[in-house]
């Protein structure tokens, strides 16, 4: 390779990895706001229908210590929508022990939205609503923790709970998952279709399982 080919290679070579990262950076980009804009319109929703209630948001935590940019701009995604005008608690649920240094032993399906669900211990979510008593919605980042359905939170009258892009296999079946909306335990969903973000409720969550169930992890 003469002088010139080495000039022109190292330019090609450049220009590729420009490319390569700027491409990255475009996807990255796309991802946080995407995650932002979820979290906003969960936060909206709550704001608009329950303006006085405190709310505990669950966050990632293997995060706790070190934010990524993904859990941050979810976290300030939802704080965002409420201004401050709504005492909200970001609190970390307990990983069981077995998957603190090793979280890729847990066994979980393949295709689920929420690894965390087998990872973190129920327990910890009684836990954290005994700390913050008055906060009442269980707002999760995390997805559902497996085992949710023995928990005081689940039979607490008081305690409801809000999602974004859930794994509703975690409750159970089909059936199981319209209780726990139309029953009031679950009262709101955010989940993304396409470019749109849509949210469930009791009123649409018949519907969603009918004909959108995918949505939901079905």
């Amino acid at each position: 390779m003469n002088k010139k080919e080495k000039v022109v290679f190292i330019a090609i070579t450049f220009i590729v990895l420009i490319s390569c990262y700027l491409f990255l950076e475009n996807d990255k980009e796309k991802a946080l706001n995407k995650r932002h804009n979820l979290t906003f319109v969960l936060g909206e929703e709550i704001k608009k229908r329950y303006p006085d209630r405190k709310i505990l948001l669950l966050a990632n935590p293997f995060k706790k210590h070190s934010f990524s940019d993904f859990d941050s701009e979810g976290i300030e995604g939802f704080k965002d929508a409420f201004g401050g005008s709504t005492e909200i608690q970001v609190a970390y649920p307990e990983i069981y022990p077995q998957f603190q240094n090793n979280p890729g032993s847990a066994i979980l399906p393949m295709d689920t939205k929420t690894p965390l669900s087998y990872m973190v211990n129920p327990v910890s979510i009684d836990n954290l609503i005994s700390e913050f008593p008055n906060h009442t919605i269980l707002v999760s980042l995390i997805g559902i923790p497996f085992g949710i359905q023995n928990t005081k939170l689940w039979a607490s009258p008081k305690h409801s709970v809000a999602l974004i892009e859930p794994d509703m296999r975690i409750i159970g079946n089909e059936n199981l998952a319209k209780k726990s909306f139309i029953g009031g335990k679950i009262i709101l969903a955010c989940v993304t279709n396409g470019k749109d973000i849509l949210t469930i409720d009791s009123n649409n969550i018949n519907n969603i399982l009918a004909n959108k169930k995918y949505l939901l992890g079905y």
